[in-house]
């Protein structure tokens, strides 16, 4: 007799025990569509149901979690998905598959197919006219996992489910405070000419004291970051971020496109600009130094590349900083070329006896969010 067992489909919101489908920890998962330009990835989340870290968001430009437990092989029409439950670390409790569109309905799909170990689900039939779906989930539950069919839109793209899984909240584990060493006394900052009125152009590694580049005390300031729009090829989404940590060197909040303000308003991002065409800045980071709570030391400003291409096909990064109380611009740092990194720790802001300095870093990083420039930034406090 043919052990062949008829695929079985689920409704939307259906549940089932993974063991009752299949013995293995190892699962193949695939979604099989029609409609072009459409992309598919999987989530790996926690408990609370947040994305605590960027390398288990696995899709088109990161098909590859950093120990290889769930990879991804893309082809025309299809997306599939090698998991090894076995090996995930405990803080991933959730796997979220989705499917998203620039530009097109998720409705639009003439097919679409989620399978795993014998059910599919086509989640079709509960949408509208949204461009984003989350099509079904894989949960820890007790000591096994289940399956759940989802079928949820969103009327935003792949931002919007980013935004939904990463929300406000902290997110990732505090980084632990810098081992203790003995003090090495930090360089001399070079002499640097202030003209009144006149911005200064910084050079990687160069630092300024801002009071003086000001002739007084600041209290509220406007970091602005811009690039040029590729002139050929895909749009380019680059993303400025601000990363803030204690003297112990412990990040303790971080200000992006999906957390738009912290410390209390005291930083303010001004929002998102998904091409950066225009002039000026392209984002611009308010910053009120008086409202910044004591423990703040460090504030580390960097770009990232959301669409995964890199710097090479970047024109005229710059980083500079304007003095909101009169509208002038007192440095300004113009970064030459990158090259292939897809992320840069632009300059930092570093909290002194009298007032704040400014330094050009012009580090090249990876990573499509500000959360994956956490550990490199420490490295350059």
């Amino acid at each position: 007799m043919s052990d062949f067992r008829k695929t079985e489909t689920l409704k939307s919101g259906e549940k089932r025990s993974l063991q009752d489908l299949t013995s293995s920890q190892s699962l193949s998962v695939s979604v099989a569509f029609e409609l072009a330009g459409l992309d598919v990835s999987v989530f790996g989340l926690d408990d609370e149901r947040q994305l605590k870290d960027d390398r288990y968001f696995v899709f088109y430009n990161q098909p590859r979690s950093p120990e290889g437990e769930i990879t991804l092989a893309q082809s025309a029409g299809m997306s599939r998905f090698e998991i090894d439950l076995a090996r995930l670390p405990n803080t991933v409790s959730r796997l979220v598959f989705t499917a998203t569109h620039d530009e097109r309905p998720v409705a639009d799909a003439a097919h679409l197919r989620w399978s795993l170990a014998g059910v599919e689900f086509d989640p079709r039939p509960a949408l509208r006219r949204e461009k984003a779906v989350m099509i079904a989930e894989l949960y820890r539950h007790g000591s096994g996992w289940k399956v759940n069919a989802v079928g949820q839109g969103f009327d935003g793209g792949l931002r919007a489910l980013l935004e939904y899984f990463g929300g406000e909240a902290s997110d990732s584990p505090a980084a632990a405070p810098a081992p203790a060493a003995a003090p090495v006394p930090a360089p001399p900052a070079p002499d640097i000419a202030f003209t009144p009125g006149k911005s200064v152009s910084l050079k990687k590694a160069q630092t300024i004291n801002l009071n003086k580049a000001a002739g007084k005390p600041l209290t509220h300031v406007t970091v602005g970051l811009g690039w040029d729009a590729a002139t050929h090829g895909a749009r380019i989404d680059l993303d400025a971020g601000c990363l803030v940590f204690d003297e112990r060197k412990k990040d303790i909040d971080k200000v992006w496109f999906m957390k738009l303000s912290g410390q209390n308003r005291a930083i303010v991002h001004s929002g998102d600009n998904l091409t950066g065409d225009g002039s000026g800045d392209d984002e611009r980071i308010s910053i009120d130094l008086s409202a910044l709570s004591p423990q703040v030391k460090w504030l580390v400003f960097t770009i990232n590349s959301f669409s995964g291409q890199n710097f090479a096909a970047v024109r005229n990064a710059f980083c500079r900083l304007v003095d909101d109380t009169t509208g002038q611009e007192l440095a300004r740092y113009d970064l030459g070329a990158v090259g292939a990194a897809t992320a840069m720790i632009m300059t930092k802001l570093t909290r002194q006896d009298d007032g704040w300095q400014l330094t050009a870093l012009g580090e090249p990083g990876s990573g499509m969010t500000v959360r994956a420039m956490v550990k490199p930034a420490l490295r350059l406090l």
